[in-house]
C-alpha cells in the first residue's frame, strides 16, 4: 500500500511539473446546502463559471492552473438558514497566485468570507468595508449641502465641513495603504476608484461640470489587468450618470450621451482588449436604452477600428449613407451567388427574419463573431432567422481557407471586388463586421454591433409559428 501511495505521489508530482505550479482554493461555508458549489472568474462585465465541486458538509476544494489570471473570483452556492433555502449565494475574493484558505460565515448581513494569511484579501476586504461606510456617511451629509429658503445656516456650514473632512480622510486612507502595499492587486483596484476632491461649498451644477472634466484625472481607464475585476463597469456607469438629465428630451439626451462617449474614449488607450471592452459595453448599454443615435456614433467612430478599411475617402463618402440605413428604413434588395453557384434574391427568401452580415477573413472581430453566430444559427434559432453572409475578401484563397474552417450552413457569398462590390456599395459598408437584421418586408429592425448585442435583439423577436 505504501508503495502504491509513493507511485501515485510520484505521478501526481510529475503531472504538476508538466502542467506548471497549481494553486489551491479551499475552505468551508457555514450553512451550505448539500450540492454543487461553483467557482467563477470575472472578465469585462460578467462572471463565468470555470469549475464546480460537490459538497456535503460545506467544504470545497478547487485547483487553479499556473495560467489562471490574477483577478476577482466568485464562489457561488446555496445555503439554508432558519429553514429558508437561498440559491445563488456568493462571496468574492482576489486570486493572485497564492493558495487560499477561506471560511465563509453566515450572518444577518449575508455571507462574509474570512481569509487565512492572505494579505491581498485582507487589504481588499478592509477597503470594501471602508468604502461602504464612507459612502453611507457621504450620503447622510450630501442632502444638507443644498439649503432651501432658509439659506446657509449653521447646519449647512457643518455639512460642508464634514463633507470636506470625509473626502480628505478617504484620500489619506488610500495614500497610506498604497504606501504600505504598493504592489498588491487589491491596491491596484482601490486606486482605480480614486476621485477628485470637490469642495462641499461648490454649487450642484458646478459640481457636475467639474466632475465631467476631471472624473478620470486620478484614475484613468488605462489598465488592462483590471478587466479581471469589476472596476471599469462601475466607473463607466458613474461617469455616464453625470450626463443624465430627467427633464431633457430624448434627442437632446442622446446628444449628451454622445458627448460622454467621446470623453470616455479619449481616456482609453489604443490597447485592443481594453478599448474593445469599453466600446462593446457602451454599445450594449445604449442598445438596452434603445438609444440608436448613440449606437450609430459608436459604430461610426469607435467600433473595431482595426477592422475598418484604411481607404479614408471611402469612409467619408459612405458614412452619411450608412447613417441613413437606420431602424425602420427599407434595406436595398439584391441578388447574390452563393459558394455552390446558386443565385439568391433577398426579397425571395422564405424567412420571417434575415440577418445580412458583411465580413472579411482579415477582420479579427469577424473571425471571433462568425463561429459564435453560426453555433447560434444551428442550435438556438427559434425565430427561424436566415443568415446571408457576404465576404468582402479580395483574396479568394483567404476566403476559401477561412470557409474550410467554418463549414457554414447558411447562405455565403464572396464579393471579389471587396468594398467596391455592388451590394457593399448599396449598403454603404465601410467597416467590418456590419450587420443588418431585417424582417420579411426588408425593413431594418436593428444593426447589432456585436454578437451579444445581436443575442439581446433577437430574444425580443417572436418565434416563428409552427
Amino acid at each position: 500500500m505504501r508503495q502504491l501511495a509513493l507511485i501515485c505521489g510520484f505521478l501526481l508530482g510529475n503531472f504538476f511539473l508538466l502542467q506548471g505550479q497549481p494553486w489551491f482554493i479551499q475552505g468551508t461555508i457555514e450553512n451550505c446546502e448539500e450540492g454543487k458549489i461553483l467557482l467563477a472568474s470575472f472578465y469585462g462585465d460578467r462572471f463565468n463559471p470555470i469549475d464546480s465541486a460537490v459538497s456535503r458538509s460545506g467544504s470545497f476544494y478547487f485547483i487553479l492552473s499556473e495560467e489562471a489570471p490574477t483577478g476577482i473570483y466568485r464562489i457561488i452556492y446555496a445555503d439554508r438558514a432558519g429553514g429558508v433555502r437561498s440559491q445563488n449565494r456568493f462571496v468574492e475574493f482576489i486570486f493572485n497566485r497564492e493558495n487560499l484558505e477561506i471560511t465563509v460565515a453566515s450572518t444577518d448581513q449575508g455571507p462574509i468570507p474570512y481569509f487565512e494569511a492572505s494579505l491581498e484579501n485582507q487589504v481588499y476586504s478592509g477597503f470594501m468595508e471602508f468604502e461602504l461606510e464612507y459612502e453611507a456617511q457621504l450620503m447622510r451629509v450630501y442632502g444638507a449641502l443644498y439649503p432651501g429658503q432658509g439659506g446657509k445656516d449653521d447646519t449647512y456650514m457643518a455639512a460642508v465641513n464634514q463633507y470636506n473632512v470625509l473626502q480628505s480622510s478617504r484620500t489619506r486612507y488610500m495614500d497610506s495603504i498604497t504606501g504600505l502595499y504598493p504592489d498588491l492587486y487589491a491596491v491596484r483596484i482601490m486606486n482605480a476608484f480614486r476621485a477628485p476632491v470637490i469642495p462641499g461649498e461648490m454649487p450642484h451644477r458646478q459640481r457636475i461640470d467639474t466632475l465631467k472634466q476631471c472624473f478620470f484625472s486620478q484614475a484613468a481607464i488605462d489598465d488592462p489587468l483590471l478587466l479581471t475585476a469589476p472596476v471599469y463597469t462601475y466607473k463607466l456607469i458613474d461617469y455616464l450618470s453625470l450626463y443624465k438629465v430627467d427633464t431633457m428630451s430624448r434627442e437632446l439626451q442622446e446628444q449628451e450621451f454622445i458627448e460622454a462617449v467621446d470623453q470616455i474614449l479619449l481616456q482609453v488607450p489604443e490597447q485592443e482588449k481594453l478599448r474593445g471592452f469599453v466600446v462593446d459595453f457602451l454599445l450594449e448599454g445604449f442598445e438596452m436604452l434603445d438609444m440608436e443615435q448613440v449606437q450609430i456614433h459608436l459604430v461610426d467612430h469607435y467600433l473595431d477600428q482595426a477592422c475598418e478599411t484604411d481607404l479614408v475617402e471611402l469612409i467619408y463618402s459612405r458614412m452619411e449613407g450608412y447613417k441613413r440605413m437606420a431602424r425602420g428604413q427599407g434595406a436595398p434588395d439584391f441578388v447574390i451567388r452563393d459558394t455552390e453557384g446558386k443565385n439568391h434574391r433577398l426579397s425571395d427568401l422564405n424567412a420571417p427574419y434575415v440577418l445580412v452580415i458583411f465580413w472579411a477573413s482579415s477582420c479579427d472581430h469577424c473571425r471571433e463573431m462568425l463561429p459564435e453566430l453560426h453555433d447560434w444559427y444551428l442550435q438556438e434559432n427559434k425565430p427561424g432567422l436566415e443568415v446571408v453572409a457576404i465576404s468582402i475578401d479580395t483574396s479568394s484563397s483567404d476566403f476559401n481557407q477561412y470557409m474550410d474552417k467554418l463549414e457554414s450552413q447558411w447562405i455565403t457569398s464572396h464579393e471579389s471586388l471587396g468594398w467596391h462590390g455592388k451590394v457593399p456599395s448599396d449598403y454603404h459598408i465601410y467597416a467590418t463586421p456590419s450587420l443588418f437584421l431585417l424582417d420579411s418586408e426588408q425593413t431594418i429592425l436593428a444593426r447589432p454591433g456585436s454578437f451579444r448585442q445581436f443575442q439581446r435583439t433577437v430574444k425580443k423577436l417572436p418565434e416563428r409559428a409552427p
